[in-house]
């Protein structure tokens, strides 16, 4: 279940933009909103996935659209090799199957419904 993390510990900046930041022990997502308008400008969202070592990652921004990729935690390599920096390795298009695990962890989650509405309408091909 999705828990939203109080405001005031969410460091924000850059005053233009709001985040909230919702989170449970395998996801996390964060909106993104203009602070004078309340408009919606983004989200990002993150998940564990099957492997244990990559994280599933959703986007969304006015500007560039739906982007899918996976999160390479920089775990790989075992006990014997210093952690690695993680970094996204971003799909060339977007992930249908990704599109619609973010929309089931959405549908199901304890964000506001306002909210919850506007990620569903851009979480399509």
């Amino acid at each position: 279940m999705l828990t939203k993390i109080e405001t005031r510990v969410v460091r924000q900046p850059d005053t233009r933009v709001r985040r909230a930041w919702y989170q449970s022990a395998s996801t996390d997502v964060i909106l993104q909103h203009d602070a004078e308008t309340g408009e919606f400008l983004g989200f990002e969202i993150d998940w564990e996935g099957r492997r244990s070592t990559r994280r599933c990652y959703v986007t969304w921004a006015r500007s560039a659209g739906i982007r899918t990729g996976l999160v390479d935690t920089g775990e790989d390599g075992g006990a014997l090799h210093y952690k690695a920096a993680p970094v996204v390795l971003w799909d060339s298009k977007p992930r249908p199957d990704l599109i619609q695990e973010t929309r089931r962890l959405i549908e199901h989650s304890c964000i506001e419904e306002g909210l919850r509405e506007s990620i569903l309408k851009r979480l399509v091909l």
